[in-house]
């Protein structure tokens, strides 16, 4: 048996859990990953938690996140001119605004492109050598760094990026800087953390006292996270530890931070619903501004609003709503008909709550 979903372990984790938050009061942690939420759900572990603790989503989907602005535009990249080809995620596709979703734009005769990854864009261009292949690049630092790695490579001149790339450290920086005192620690990205180590997040502790612990995916994972981040609340301790050692190394991936370091500069971006945060997007250098899908196309990124009348998605990004208390959840909001972008993504907390509950 897995260890990480033995019954025993996490009963025992549990337990500890129970013990070391007895007596403290009403705390809430951020976790800032869409994949702790899935699993939260899947494995009912909100159940085990004691009453005095309250674990909330953050802006952990990197779909949710990425601004109605950019998908409009990717969308008009699809339909400015039949050369092009816009090559999308499939969990982008669905994402709704204002003025359409990117299988909006198919419908209406744009070439839109399901694909797994740059490779397959890269593929395409390779093949289509008379036609714009543009990739429309979404994600945080752990889809950053082979999109980079590919890109320092030979790529076809007919292929081009529209990046939106986001960086989770400087996230995270800017809402624990907004933080009121409700907020006393976070469970740290398992994924991300592979590339940027723990140490990433060093201000947590050292800038705004909050208690911090990466962790990985299994129950196990998380429980172990929560407990370490209990302990150093108890303990009036706070610190960044790393619960996740099996994947995460101190230093993170220093090769990735160097292609990424290469590629990219970190720039003040928007997050959907969220605002701009400081240094959380990724740029492409002067080096790799040939790449770059908006300039070589002579367009401009169209302005579009990022919510949805009724939807309650920026607030449950930053964890001042669960899904259950959105009007719109399950009764008019749902995976086969969203109306908000945390309902597409498979990382958004309201698909999470709809299809596996609120754990």
């Amino acid at each position: 048996m897995n260890p990480s979903r033995d019954p025993k372990i996490v009963k025992r984790l549990a337990a500890s859990l129970h013990e070391l938050m007895r007596g403290l009061p009403l705390t809430r942690v951020m976790h800032v990953c869409g994949t702790h939420e899935h699993e939260i759900g899947r494995y009912a572990l909100r159940q085990l938690l004691p009453d005095n603790l309250k674990v909330i989503a953050g802006p952990g989907c990197p779909v949710c996140i990425t601004p109605a602005a950019a998908i409009v535009t990717a969308a008009n990249i699809a339909k400015a001119d039949p050369k092009n080809i816009l090559c999308a995620y499939g969990d982008v596709l669905k994402v709704p605004t204002g003025k359409g979703s990117l299988l909006d734009a198919k419908r209406e005769g744009g070439d839109v492109r399901l694909v797994y990854g740059p490779p397959d864009a890269i593929r395409l261009a390779a093949e289509h050598p008379d036609r714009n292949v543009v990739f429309f690049s979404v994600g945080f630092e752990t889809t950053a760094a082979p999109v980079a790695a590919l890109l320092q490579g030979d790529v076809p001149r007919n292929f081009l990026i529209y990046t939106c790339h986001r960086y989770v450290p400087s996230a995270v920086k800017a809402i624990a800087s907004q933080n009121d005192g409700t907020l006393a620690g976070f469970l740290l990205p398992g994924h991300a953390s592979v590339i940027t180590g723990p140490e990433a997040y060093r201000f947590l502790p050292e800038k705004f006292g909050c208690a911090s612990a990466v962790a990985g995916f299994e129950p196990a994972d998380i429980l172990l996270g929560l407990d370490y981040i209990a302990r150093q609340i108890r303990d009036k301790r706070p610190d960044v530890e790393n619960a996740y050692p099996r994947a995460v190394s101190p230093e993170g991936n220093p090769r990735a931070q160097a292609v990424l370091a290469d590629v990219f500069d970190l720039v003040d971006a928007p997050w959907r619903g969220i605002g701009v945060l400081p240094g959380t997007g990724f740029s492409l250098k002067a080096d790799y501004a040939h790449l770059n899908a908006l300039p070589r196309l002579d367009m401009e990124e169209e302005p579009a609003e990022d919510i949805m009348p009724g939807c309650s998605c920026h607030l449950v990004m930053l964890g001042k709503r669960d899904p259950a208390d959105c009007p719109l959840f399950r009764k008019v909001c749902t995976p086969s008909d969203p109306h908000g972008p945390c309902m597409v993504g498979t990382e958004g907390t309201c698909r999470a709550w709809f299809v596996l509950g609120a754990g």
